[in-house]
């Protein structure tokens, strides 16, 4: 991380809690234009297939029929792959800003909401994701909690979470695999660790499937949960 990074995290740490929430959401759509405008206009979502599937050995058709949501879903369209399942749901904070981003052209359905107070009853989903996303909330344990209150008994929970990074503006949480130990509702059916790659791309990181050199290092976890019955 570069000099202003950290100066920046720094900062954002000792700001009222307004100002926290408004830097970080405006560092995140400005990061959204910016891929908006590498991307030549139209955002690529091609990759979000195989996270749900071969990173966790799930066949696409596993998720027919089911009830989806994915926390921190940004402006992408991280369901939209899944056309058989009964319900689409991305809840984001800035979900309205992300579908004027977007162009509204997805079908997968926006809810403005934080994961620390979701506006759903319980148990209702089969399966919860959260990508990249449970390192950037303002309430770590309020958004574990959430997400295991409206997953369905035997349901899913599928993370995926940059570990033991410095604070960021955008990032302002600094987790460690002893996270899973908060999800004191659910099994843990598998746990992985990946190295990050130095520019801190997630999903290339993913893809590149490199050991972490070291317990400590910056690492992506990927882990999937059942809840209990």
């Amino acid at each position: 991380m570069n000099i202003v990074g950290k100066i920046a995290g720094g900062v954002l740490s000792i700001a009222p809690k307004a100002l926290q929430t408004r830097m970080k959401e405006e560092a995140e759509l400005m990061y959204w234009r910016r891929e908006l405008r590498k991307s030549g206009g139209k955002f690529y979502n091609g990759h979000f297939e195989s996270r749900f599937t071969d990173l966790f050995g799930l066949e696409r058709s596993y998720f027919d029929g089911k009830r989806m949501i994915d926390l921190g879903c940004g402006p992408l369209g991280s369901l939209e792959w899944a056309t058989g399942a009964a319900e689409r749901v991305g809840a984001d904070p800035l979900a309205d800003r992300y579908i004027a981003l977007n162009g509204g052209g997805q079908t997968m359905r926006y809810v403005r909401a934080g994961s620390e107070s979701l506006p759903f009853p319980d148990a209702r989903f089969d399966v919860v994701s959260m990508f990249n996303a449970l390192d950037h909330v303002e309430d770590v344990e309020a958004s574990i909690a959430e997400m295991q209150r409206i997953l369905a008994p035997g349901g899913d929970l599928l993370l995926i979470v940059e570990i033991d990074h410095p604070a960021t503006v955008t990032e302002p949480h600094r987790l460690h695999e002893s996270t899973l130990e908060a999800f004191d509702r659910c099994t843990v059916e598998e746990s992985r660790v990946f190295a990050i790659r130095d520019d801190h791309d997630v999903y290339r990181s993913l893809r590149d499937a490199r050991p972490r050199a070291n317990v400590g290092d910056p690492a992506i976890l990927c882990a999937r949960l059942v809840k209990h019955p």
